[in-house]
């Protein structure tokens, strides 16, 4: 059972403060440019607030809405899915037709930076505490991971960006782009200086803490961003290190890997927490994720987005058991009960995002049974072993490269023998084309495929309509332009 921890927004908790507080700048409200060494209060509170702020960006509506659609309908093995006239605003995506003024865009960028600037006000809070070393640094490293881990993102999708690590004020202006590989810089610095301060998965699960963020996370996301720069050698000691960790491995079964009941298990690395308990009367921190890709018809379980392409369902080995864990079609019998899609509706769904009966008849979800309370899981132990096998292989190292490709198929067998035959060529295409075959397989519709064919310079070749030279990123909004005054330019051939 998850432990419910509410990082909730504080506009004033005050042991004692100067009389003036209330109207410095911004009025009634706890920043880091209105505090004084004067105000008696306890700073981590502030801290968690913010974090709490930061964190929560990654379960907003259009992180998911518009971060699906980037990702995912932009390659062949997902479709849009819902209804033909649903989404309009994330269909330019399935046809690589999206410009700089698309809101989804707009959206997406705006939330991570969002996040961002909360991070820089918990960093700089957590820099005024008068507690324990240890509590400090602890505080400082997940502001660092939450900084870094939206940069990530923004340079993944839109290349070099501005980048801003303090808080701005109302006359500063716009900062110029940094390069990509500035900003990646950034990330690498932060993330090496905040593992050392992070607890182990173990750690956090001991003391009911587990929606916070692990030492492993930042790794993992470190080996990602080395794995965009193809550092292969860094990508390796990252993910030798999560390996020999012991905090994760590969007992949790493929098709359980996204109920509730799985949730802060040895298979998370990194996943955001959310809750939903309406009969208890606790606070929803809910997320719309699983909504937007949940069944839709009968069962009523969500919009029936971010669904299986017929190309992907087609590129299965035969009797691989994750085609049945990873996509519902029309018709298929769950929970003893027969399915029914909307008449409009496209007829295959993510059972990724399928939330069982069980699940909804707790706390009084089955009023409202779509999915609010299902963490979304961001970085999964097998992204880890894949990224480790592929920077093996590009290593020189095709025995290491095996073993961990065969760690993930081995899972995914469940114990028949008789499907996904072991690996065993030591031919470097061959292998390179086995391992790229399983991170497409294995992390069907979560957020890997598009980029993962950008980085291998194969999406000219998979996707429809990608132009090289225009489509490796998305365009910066217009309107961020705007506000600029030109100071932020726009990516080639937009």
């Amino acid at each position: 059972m998850k432990k419910i921890i509410l990082l909730m927004s504080v506009v004033v908790l005050v042991v004692s403060c100067s009389d003036d507080f209330l109207e410095r700048y911004p009025k009634g409200r706890w920043h880091h440019a209105n505090y004084t060494s004067e105000d008696s209060l306890d700073i981590s509170i502030l801290v968690e607030s913010k974090l709490g702020q930061s964190y929560a960006n990654l379960r907003n509506f259009w992180f998911s809405w518009a971060g699906l659609a980037m990702h995912n309908y932009t390659t062949p093995d997902v479709e849009k899915g819902s209804t033909p006239s649903d989404g309009s605003n994330v269909a330019p995506f399935k046809t690589m037709s999206y410009t700089a003024s698309l809101e989804a865009i707009r959206q997406y960028y705006g939330e991570c930076y969002n996040s961002i600037y909360f991070a820089n006000e918990a960093l700089i809070l957590a820099n005024s505490m008068n507690d324990t070393v240890a509590k400090k640094n602890r505080l400082m490293a997940e502001s660092l991971f939450m900084r870094s881990i939206m940069y990530y993102r923004l340079a993944q999708a839109f290349g070099g960006v501005p980048y801003v690590d303090k808080v701005l004020l109302q006359t500063d202006k716009t900062p110029a782009r940094s390069t990509r590989e500035q900003v990646w810089a950034h990330i690498e610095r932060d993330l090496k200086w905040a593992i050392d301060y992070l607890p182990t998965r173990v750690q956090l699960n001991a003391e009911n803490g587990s929606r916070r963020i692990s030492q492993n996370a930042a790794r993992a996301l470190l080996a990602k961003v080395y794995l965009y720069q193809k550092k292969w050698s860094d990508v390796v000691a990252q993910t030798s290190l999560i390996i020999s960790s012991g905090d994760n491995d590969m007992t949790t079964p493929y098709a359980e890997i996204f109920t509730e009941a799985r949730e802060y298990g040895p298979e998370s690395v990194f996943e955001v927490y959310c809750e939903r308990r309406p009969s208890e009367q606790i606070t929803t921190i809910g997320s719309q994720h699983f909504q937007i890709q949940g069944f839709r018809g009968v069962p009523n379980l969500g919009w029936g987005f971010n669904a299986p392409s017929q190309l992907l369902i087609a590129a299965y080995e035969p009797g691989d058991p994750r085609r049945k864990a990873s996509v519902i079609q029309d018709g298929d019998t769950l929970d003893g009960r027969k399915t029914k899609a909307d008449a409009a509706s496209y007829k295959f769904f993510n059972k990724k995002a399928y939330v069982s009966l069980a699940e909804r008849n707790l706390y009084g979800r089955a009023t409202d049974p779509q999915g609010y309370w299902s963490n979304i899981r961001i970085i999964r132990y097998a992204d880890v072993l894949l990224m480790h096998a592929e920077a093996s292989l590009e290593s020189g190292n095709t025995t290491e490269a095996l073993d961990k490709l065969e760690m993930v198929r081995a899972r995914a067998r469940a114990g028949n023998a008789a499907v996904l035959p072991k690996v065993t060529t030591t031919n470097v295409d061959e292998l390179r084309r086995k391992i790229r075959f399983e991170r497409r397989i294995e992390l069907a519709m979560e957020w890997e495929r598009f980029f993962d064919l950008v980085r291998w310079d194969e999406a000219k070749d998979v996707i429809p309509g990608f132009v090289v030279g225009k489509h490796e990123v998305f365009p910066i909004p217009q309107s961020e332009i705007d506000k600029s005054e030109g100071v932020i330019v726009q990516n080639p051939n937009y």
